[in-house]
């Protein structure tokens, strides 16, 4: 049987909307509430989560357990948020390492039946391939439409962006490049936290140079995704659009009254494939 549909969501940021405590059974029972709030009135059998579960690790395991009462597979790709060590504890226990954090949360999730770390990695479900990675910055937003340097990016991104202060090791793009590169041509399905595509950069994020801050230089592989979906997120927005042939989908949660009445997202790929490759939604 080939799978018809899938959903989407990006940007949870979990503990913004339920606050991180200690007391495990409160902690279940809000974010069963939280999902629950989430929720289409008629699930698929795949959830996407396209970055930036939340700051906690534990409490995103309660997030993905929680969203198993519903979907047989859920497929994840890191975000920049999934990266911070948010406290002197959290600095601690991760021996100052973002990527030790990320690496318990990737334990941590595929011990749950059903879910699935995409990190150059594919995954066959139901006669269709979903692969990717979180991708990375490259600062090209910058160095193509402003005018700027590499380097006056990289010191402005330092300066501004809390990724700069909250994340430690931070990932390079060229090894996110490559992992992506394993994947993208024998994948129907592509998900990045990080969007290849600035072309429909929304107007709330078009604030100077920390324009350059949201999107990396995805034009050449774009040629290679014509009659694919890339899912992504990063930026808290909901759109969609078609650009050589690959449909690009948005279905970030975002934080609290980011986006009011923001839900799981189905994506009907079955229409996409008989149509041609129109838009899905």
């Amino acid at each position: 049987m080939t799978l018809k549909q899938f959903d989407l969501i990006s940007d949870v940021h979990l503990d913004f909307h339920v606050t991180y405590g200690s007391n495990q059974i409160s902690q279940e029972r809000k974010v069963k509430k939280f999902v629950d709030s989430l929720m289409p009135d008629n699930p698929s059998q795949v959830l996407i989560i396209a970055g930036d579960l939340g700051h906690y690790n534990a409490q995103n395991c309660m997030l993905l357990e929680s969203l198993k009462r519903f979907y047989a597979d859920i497929l994840i790709v890191r975000g920049n948020h999934d990266l911070y060590l948010i406290s002197n504890h959290q600095l601690s226990k991760y021996d100052h390492s973002s990527l030790n954090r990320w690496q318990e949360m990737k334990e941590l999730a595929k011990a749950i039946n059903g879910v699935h770390v995409l990190e150059g990695d594919s995954i066959t479900i139901a006669g269709v391939t979903f692969g990717g990675t979180g991708m990375w910055y490259d600062f090209s937003y910058g160095i193509k439409e402003m005018n700027q340097t590499y380097e006056a990016m990289h010191a402005l991104w330092c300066k501004w962006m809390n990724d700069g202060r909250m994340i430690h090791g931070l990932p390079k793009f060229e090894e996110e490049l490559k992992l992506l590169e394993q994947v993208i041509d024998q994948s129907d399905v592509i998900v990045t936290h990080v969007g290849p595509d600035w072309s429909k950069l929304q107007a709330r994020y078009q604030s100077g140079l920390t324009s350059g801050f949201y999107f990396f230089d995805g034009s050449a592989i774009l040629t290679r995704a014509s009659g694919k979906v890339w899912c992504f997120g990063h930026t808290h927005d909901h759109y969609a659009y078609e650009k050589n042939g690959c449909y690009l989908i948005n279905n970030a949660l975002g934080y609290p009254g980011d986006n009011p009445g923001a839900a799981i997202r189905t994506v009907d790929f079955a229409a996409f494939q008989s149509s041609n490759c129109k838009p899905p939604i």
